[in-house]
């Protein structure tokens, strides 16, 4: 990749003209809406220094992978290409993985500050409250949260949020069906706490895999290998004994005790549907024990925020992965693309862009689609190949101008959602009753007339690549 660590990777940023500084914002609210307006209009990352109220070197990084081109920088990819064909490049990279497992090193400069027990204080550090209804300051956005499996022995990482209480203890917000969530309450039906450990900034590949996931028991610290093309380097924990990412930023780790034993009120957090679904609620915590950070550490901010903006910029989304790969396994031809169309982080609007081949094609993969979700999509778009499924305008005037009401919305009703999801009714949440109703859309021309169609007004795609040859200092 070119570069050993977070640091090295931003600075890898800052050569390409993909980073701008700031001096002197308030971690209270003013970092977080300066990096929701930079974000919304698709712009450099921003790198915070002289944050009010902290020292000078304590930096923040404002979502890093935020748009196509930085994704596919952390990703190996090449940044020139549109989304749409990095989304097809990373497939075909995933699709090559070969588990490349950690090294066990004896340092790393993560250990170049420890602290431990009562000299633990997170306060030091600039942790923002990035939107106004947040009930607290989260720590944890840009992490990985490390645990093991206490039967199997597997370690897993993902990335949970993290809600600061105070000096030595933070929440922590799992969703039931989460690696990390199972791993606590393994351990708490052994009447034990959960061993826990926090990576704050991490290698770019281990934050990856630690917010996309993988099957249970499988290693995103070998993921995280595949994609840097070597191993990453890990440390045993003074405390846990659990892997540390030996180049992070800053780690903490502790344990989780049993929610009978202690838990407090965590949230509200506005998260990546746009809203603060998820509510104010008692959360397990984390009571912290030791604390290591590099000098000057640069802290990684990734507050989920409103779409459009995207988890990894919209390249590498699990769901759109296992959809494209799902309909290729099934055997349904004619898929030339798969996109999160709206954005955000964990599935709204998924487009599927097909070149029909027979009657009934659309709405087949349509209805296959909607079964490999597992995010809660509210709408599941099938379009004809000449719709790019990464342009949400260019969807909608299909779904405005080939769709027929009558005929072309399918309903499925009980589909997987989740407690983040802004139309659960109040008393199926209470319930812990997670589904809700989801529609696939059919935006294609009916293929009973396709052919008679009216052809589109759009220049073709030659006449525009020879018009901008000539004259492209027009669009300088």
């Amino acid at each position: 990749m070119g570069w050993r660590d977070f640091r090295d990777f931003l600075a890898e940023l800052e050569r390409r003209g993909m980073v701008r500084h700031v001096a002197g914002a308030d971690p209270d609210l003013e970092i977080g809406t300066l990096v929701e307006l930079m974000c919304e209009r698709m712009g450099p990352m921003l790198l915070f220094d002289e944050i009010k109220g902290f020292p000078l070197g304590y930096r923040i990084a404002g979502k890093p992978y935020a748009t196509p081109a930085r994704a596919a920088v952390a990703l190996g990819l090449d940044a020139t290409q549109p989304p749409l064909a990095l989304v097809k490049a990373w497939k075909e990279k995933a699709a090559a993985y070969r588990p490349i497992p950690p090294v066990a090193v004896s340092s790393g400069v993560v250990l170049q500050n420890v602290a431990e027990d009562d000299a633990v204080d997170l306060t030091r550090f600039p942790i923002p409250r990035w939107h106004e209804g947040d009930g607290g300051r989260y720590l944890g956005t840009g992490c990985a949260v490390i645990t093991r499996d206490p039967d199997e022995g597997w370690v897993n990482a993902g990335a949970y949020r993290c809600m600061l209480h105070d000096a030595r203890t933070t929440g922590i917000d799992v969703a039931p069906y989460h690696h990390g969530n199972l791993h606590f309450r393994k351990w708490w039906a052994q009447g034990k706490g959960c061993p826990i450990a926090v990576a704050i900034s991490p290698d770019p590949a281990l934050f990856f895999t630690a917010s996309n996931g993988l099957p249970w028991g499988s290693s995103e610290f070998d993921f995280a290998g595949y994609i840097r093309g070597e191993p990453l380097e890990v440390v045993p924990g003074l405390k846990t004994g659990l892997p540390l990412p030996a180049t992070a930023e800053l780690v903490f780790e502790g344990e989780v005790p049993p929610p009978e034993v202690e838990q407090r009120v965590e949230g509200p957090f506005g998260e990546f549907t746009g809203y603060y679904a998820g509510g104010e609620k008692l959360r397990p915590i984390i009571r912290v024990q030791a604390l290591y950070h590099r000098t000057d550490p640069i802290l990684q901010g990734d507050p989920p925020l409103k779409p459009p903006v995207a988890h990894w910029g919209g390249i590498a989304s699990g769901s759109v992965q296992r959809v494209w790969q799902g309909l290729e396994k099934s055997g349904i031809p004619g898929v030339v693309g798969v996109y999160d169309t709206l954005g955000g982080e964990g599935g709204l609007v998924l487009t599927v862009a097909i070149k029909q081949q027979y009657a009934g094609h659309a709405r087949q993969v349509g209805r296959v689609a909607s079964a490999l979700v597992h995010a809660f999509y509210h709408l599941i778009v099938v379009v004809d190949e000449d719709i790019d499924p990464s342009r949400p305008e260019d969807v909608l005037w299909a779904i405005a101008t080939r769709a027929d009401p009558a005929v072309a919305f399918e309903i499925h009703p009980e589909c997987p959602s989740h407690t983040l999801d802004p139309t659960l009714p109040p008393d199926k949440r209470a319930r812990n009753e997670m589904t809700t109703n989801r529609a696939v859309v059919i935006a294609c021309r009916p293929w009973q007339w396709k052919d008679q169609f009216p052809p589109v007004s759009r220049a073709s795609d030659a006449l525009r690549e020879q018009t901008l040859a000539k004259w492209r200092g027009v669009f300088a």
